[in-house]
């Protein structure tokens, strides 16, 4: 709306409200005070003449109320010619309009039950003339209706008639077929983009078309609406409240808005106006009575208050607002014409009679234009929906895979040893990111992290990708990369950067390693967006969470070690060892070789006297480490007090058991331990004890293996000593 226009906006639309309710006042007072001057009940003389609608001639005020009148109507005729005359009345909603005269009784017609011989969609009551009248003719006609009208009778040639019928017929056509269309479309709509507001303008456009179908008769030569016509006078001025409320119902949707409450009190008042409809079900005398000033009064109160919706919708920029408000000017000018050409005031012409259905198809058409306007928000609503719910979907599918990659990194790494807690991370973390991305491979590179000099892990089960290949052939770029810390797209030709279109494009996201450590993820893509916003985000967080959960893992993993391991000497500590002793006499390993070695410093308090406790915790170390050199990976080797070490040697009975225990003893014996420029020589005592078949746990092994260190002791030190059977 251009803007000086809109300036003005508010102020012209009160002007026009203003000078439309009162006229729209005084008609209502006119209209229902009956004061109408009309020729009535006497003869009156109608000339011959071929008059179009809109000729001024005598009119008859037929006040209703389910009375009879009778008019003596007197008509001068030519005395030669050739034309068929034909006594005509517009088509008013009477229940009888009967003509008669010495010589001539037509039929009886009905605005109810059409039986006309122009067909059930004529537009007045017609009588043909005997065809030997000439001069004047003294004619009775008498009326029977409920509801007011002002009857302008002529007396029209056949040919006249014709044209007349036509004109009048073709614009009953347009007005039903334009506002059938509008119906179609509405709906069509409605099940376009599923807003209900054009249901609720199609059952508007259905009201309106009731409405126009009802005045013009047409709607009692129907085969399903003509059993309306039982209902009468009431049944005619139904269709005034319906379309009232409809229109109400459809003016607060398209004006509506969440700032403006009182378009709800008007959505009620149209519900109101629609069940006040009801009342024609009434019997007929007390229901004209209800529903002739409530119609009137309805009808006027609803072009007042849309006409009030339709500003402040203007006033909020609502499409077409002006459009709809000046329509709804020419509806209340050509609806106020209708009841004033009803009552008398106006003469029977075109506009008079039909101009209010060509307004309403005008109204029509531009509040659908309007809301049409809707259709582009429904769609901005509906795709903004669509995004929300592919971005919730989105998002829950990250979390499910995040979720699921944390767990999966929890119960992956709690079992794998130190130096492989990083590769197998990055492992998992290649083949979510491949599900994620849809890719065929990813990759990570990475340098000294958690005790890997060189570290390359892939989503490929195989021995090395492609993808790893191109990796490794282009370290130095990942490396570079990696270091700087920030994701890049790069097209990659071996061990450079191309910027050949067909050089694979390739996304190498960093990790955030402790320097100097690198690591990045590198995967193919087929552009730059492919991996960018929310998919980028997503990816970043898959990567630390990998990274974080490594880290905790080693750290676990150190801590355990560090719990079980003693301080001085980095083996096992006496809990770690019954720890171990326990599981060899666990289910699965109870009925297995077991042996079990107690071992001890010859003379080791010697030592400290001599040397010092720095000294003594040196032989310690040294010694833990000599015994450990001769033992294998699945041994259970550790300090279990003071200088005694333990030795647990599953899948050994005693024979080889007395053959690894000399292997240790001789190891102590031959090793020269230097300090301080003084070599000192050390020896062990070893008492050795096998798993019999009566022992339920490994105290019995213990005790056993102890009194053979002390027999070994006894018999002069530096000895191995096997536990005998009075041993028990």
């Amino acid at each position: 709306m251009h803007v000086g226009l809109r300036r003005r906006w508010p102020g012209l639309a009160m002007l026009f409200l203003l000078l439309l309710c009162v006229p729209l006042a005084v008609l209502v007072w006119l209209v229902e005070s009956d004061q109408v001057t009309a020729t009535q009940g006497g003869g009156m003389t109608v000339a011959t003449q071929v008059g179009a609608a809109g000729d001024d001639g005598p009119r008859l005020y037929f006040p209703g109320g389910v009375r009879t009148q009778d008019v003596r109507l007197t008509l001068a005729l030519p005395e030669s010619t050739q034309e068929r005359w034909i006594l005509w009345f517009p088509r008013d909603p009477f229940e009888e309009v009967r003509v008669s005269a010495p010589g001539w009784t037509p039929a009886t017609l009905s605005y109810f039950n059409p039986r006309s011989q122009y067909g059930v969609l004529a537009t007045g009551f017609g009588f043909k003339l005997p065809e030997d009248w000439h001069g004047r003719h003294d004619v009775r006609l008498r009326l029977k209706g409920s509801v007011r009208a002002t009857l302008t009778p002529r007396i029209i040639g056949e040919t006249e008639l014709i044209h007349m019928t036509a004109r009048d017929s073709a614009l009953a056509y347009s007005v039903y077929a334009a506002l059938i269309t509008l119906i179609i479309a509405a709906l069509a709509l409605l099940a376009a983009v599923g807003d209900r507001v054009f249901l609720t303008f199609a059952g508007y456009v259905a009201a309106a078309l009731l409405l126009c179908g009802t005045n013009n008769g047409h709607v009692y030569g129907l085969p399903v609406l003509g059993q309306l016509g039982r209902l009468g006078g009431a049944g005619f001025l139904m269709p005034v409240l319906v379309f009232s409320g409809a229109g109400l119902h459809m003016v607060a949707q398209y004006a509506w808005s969440p700032t403006a409450a009182w378009l709800d009190w008007l959505r009620r008042l149209g519900w109101v106006l629609l069940l006040s409809s009801g009342l024609v079900l009434l019997p007929e005398s007390m229901a004209i009575a209800v529903l002739r000033p409530l119609s009137m009064t309805g009808w006027v109160l609803a072009v007042v208050l849309a006409m009030l919706a339709v500003f402040d919708a203007g006033r909020r920029g609502v499409p077409m607002a002006v459009a709809v408000f000046l329509t709804l000017l020419v509806l209340a000018s050509a609806a106020g014409s209708y009841e004033l050409m009803q009552a008398g005031y106006l003469a029977d012409g075109v506009w008079a009679r039909f101009g209010y259905q060509p307004a309403l198809v005008l109204l029509s058409v531009v509040a659908f234009v309007g809301l049409c306007s809707r259709i582009g928000m429904v769609r901005q609503r509906l795709d903004d929906e669509t995004n929300a719910r592919r971005e919730s979907e989105h998002h829950l599918r990250i979390e499910r895979l995040r979720t699921g990659f944390a767990r999966d990194l929890q119960a992956e790494l709690r079992i794998v040893p130190a130096d492989e807690i990083a590769p197998r991370a990055f492992h998992l973390l290649c083949g979510r990111v491949r599900e994620l991305l849809g890719s065929h491979d990813a990759v990570v590179l990475g340098h000294d992290y958690l005790g890997n000099d060189l570290l390359l892990a892939q989503a490929e089960e195989r021995s090395v990708s492609p993808l790893a290949q191109a990796a490794l052939v282009a370290r130095g770029i990942v490396r570079a990369h990696a270091q700087n810390r920030e994701p890049v797209h790069l097209r990659i030709d071996g061990a450079r950067v191309s910027d050949d279109p067909r050089a694979t494009l390739y996304a190498i996201v960093p990790m955030r390693l402790s320097v100097p450590s690198w690591a990045a993820l590198m995967v193919p893509v087929r552009d730059a967006q492919a991996l960018a916003g929310e998919q980028l985000k997503a990816v970043i967080e898959l990567t630390r969470i990998a990274v974080t959960s490594a880290e905790e893992a080693h750290a676990s993993l150190q801590l355990r070690k560090t719990a079980e391991l003693d301080a001085l000497t980095g083996s096992l500590n006496r809990r770690a060892l019954d720890q171990a002793l326990a599981r060899e006499f666990g289910p699965a390993a109870r009925h297995a070789p077991l042996s079990v070695l107690f071992i001890d410093i010859d003379w080791f308090k010697r030592v400290n006297d001599e040397h010092g406790h720095a000294c003594g915790d040196h032989c310690l170390r040294s010694v833990a480490g000599a015994l450990r050199a001769e033992l294998r990976p699945g041994d259970a080797f550790g300090r279990y007090g003071g200088e005694e070490f333990l030795v647990l040697l599953p899948g050994h009975d005693a024979a080889s058991s007395r053959v690894i225990a000399e292997r240790l003893r001789q190891a102590v014996e031959q090793r020269a331990i230097e300090w301080n420029d003084t070599r000192v020589m050390l020896t062990i005592s070893i008492g050795m004890a096998a798993r019999r078949d009566g022992d339920g746990d490994g105290a019995a092994l213990l005790e056993r293996a102890d009194k053979a260190l002390y027999a070994a002791k006894r018999e002069g030190r530096n000895r191995v000593c096997v536990a005998p059977a009075a041993f028990a």
